[in-house]
C-alpha cells in the first residue's frame, strides 16, 4: 500500500513540478508536492504522514481543482502515447500489435475512458474544432493526405510536434507540423476533451 501511495504521489508531484513552483494552482497542490517530497526523501516511514498524504491525494482526485485534473489527463495521454513509439503501422488495427492513425488515437484515448470512432474523418466530425493558437497537448491534429476529406490524424504534443502512426512501412513516431509535407497537408486541430 505504501508503494502505491508513493508512486501516485511521485507522479503527481512530477506533473506539478513541470508546471513550475511559481505557477502551482492551489494550496492543495502545494501540500501534495510537499508531502510527496517528504515521503520520497525520508529514510523512515511515518504512518501519520502517509495517512495525511493519502487524505490529500483523495481530495486531489475528487475534482477539488478541475484545472489540475484536466492537465493531468492531458499529460497522461501524452505519456501513454509515447509508450508506443516504434509500434508498427497496421491498417485497420487498434492494438499494441499495431495501429493505423485513427486506431492509435482510439487506443490511447480509450485508456482514459473515451470511446472514439476508428476513422480520422469521423474523429474530425465529432471533435470541437479549435484554432491553432488554442491547441494544447492532447488535442487532435488533422490532415488531408489523400482525396478531399480528412484522412489522417495524430495527437498534438505542443511546440508544433505531434505523435501518430504515419502509414505503411513506418511506425508510431513524432513529427513536426512545420515539416513541408505535414505543413502543406494540415487541416487543423480538434479537441475531444
Amino acid at each position: 500500500m505504501e508503494y502505491k501511495i508513493l508512486i501516485t504521489l511521485l507522479f503527481l508531484s512530477l506533473t506539478s513540478l513541470l508546471w513550475s513552483q511559481e505557477n502551482l494552482h492551489s494550496e492543495l497542490e502545494k501540500k501534495l508536492v510537499s508531502y510527496a517530497h517528504d515521503m520520497l526523501f525520508r529514510t523512515q516511514t511515518d504512518s501519520s504522514k502517509i495517512k495525511r498524504a493519502n487524505t490529500i491525494e483523495n481530495q486531489f482526485l475528487t475534482n477539488e481543482d478541475p484545472i489540475i485534473e484536466y492537465k493531468i489527463i492531458r499529460n497522461s495521454i501524452i505519456n501513454k502515447a509515447h509508450n508506443y513509439i516504434g509500434v508498427n503501422y497496421r491498417y485497420g488495427q487498434s492494438s499494441e500489435k499495431g495501429f493505423d492513425c485513427s486506431g492509435f488515437v482510439k487506443y490511447i484515448y480509450k485508456n482514459f475512458g473515451l470511446e472514439l470512432p476508428h476513422s480520422s474523418y469521423s474523429l474530425y466530425k465529432i471533435s470541437r474544432h479549435i484554432k491553432t493558437t488554442e491547441a494544447q497537448s492532447g488535442d487532435l491534429v488533422f490532415f488531408i493526405t489523400r482525396g478531399k476529406g480528412v484522412s489522417h490524424v495524430g495527437i498534438y504534443l505542443g511546440n508544433n510536434q505531434f505523435i501518430h502512426s504515419p502509414g505503411r512501412g513506418r511506425s508510431v513516431s513524432i513529427d513536426s507540423l512545420t515539416a513541408g509535407y505535414y505543413k502543406s497537408h494540415l487541416v487543423g486541430f480538434g479537441s475531444v476533451l
